[in-house]
């Protein structure tokens, strides 16, 4: 089972606020432009791609310079609330002989910070792909990654995320199973989630 993180195992809108606000300020410290200017550029390229961090390449920006401007900028820990029910989930999952991927556009030390404001440690995870190991969704070499890391065909992978367009669809055309979790249908996911941690109570739906 692999797992988005941002917007999917936890919600807060004043992280992502404050996540919106350090990216468009990071993006127009890097491009010398305004903070009017990054908006708009930052509104076409999630439009166009999806993915802002997919853009990054096209505006000439390294993705590790990206981060590293961002992460001074950002504190996960002031607005995410720490979620031990996860844990709980996870161990249920591990219970039922199941393999845990988690797979988020961000780099690496964004997510760590995140997991750690969630209470939890990456090692709950058997594989971790960020945007520091593979092209950010909806790219798919971070979900090949995860097959060959995790030894698995897509028709076992379940794959949980709250966008359906830049994290499900791509998940499915591969052959994988798709949750979404979100307050809103989008697509045709598998599973529909308004919390993750419906999860266990609706694994029953898919056909197995």
């Amino acid at each position: 089972m692999v797992f988005d993180l941002d917007g999917t195992l936890y919600e807060s809108e004043e992280y992502v606020r404050q996540l919106m606000i350090g990216i468009r300020d990071t993006l127009a410290d890097l491009l010398s432009i305004t903070a009017r200017e990054a908006d708009e550029l930052l509104r076409e390229v999630r439009a166009r791609l999806g993915s802002i961090t997919l853009g990054l390449k096209e505006l000439g920006i390294s993705r590790s310079t990206f981060y590293s401007a961002l992460l001074k900028r950002l504190d996960p820990g002031k607005h995410i609330k720490p979620r031990p029910e996860l844990l709980k989930l996870f161990s249920n999952l591990r219970r039922m002989g199941l393999k845990l991927g988690c797979h988020t556009n961000a780099s690496r030390a964004l997510a760590e910070k995140v997991l750690e404001a969630l209470g939890i440690g990456p090692e709950v995870f058997d594989v971790m792909i960020t945007c520091d190991d593979a092209d950010p969704k909806p790219t798919i070499e971070g979900y090949l990654k995860i097959l060959n890391l995790l030894n698995l065909r897509p028709e076992e992978v379940l794959y949980v995320g709250d966008r359906w367009r830049v994290e499900l669809e791509p998940a499915k055309k591969l052959g994988m199973r798709t949750a979404l979790v979100s307050q809103r249908l989008q697509g045709d996911p598998d599973i529909f989630l308004r919390d993750v941690m419906e999860l266990s109570e609706k694994l029953g739906e898919l056909d197995c």
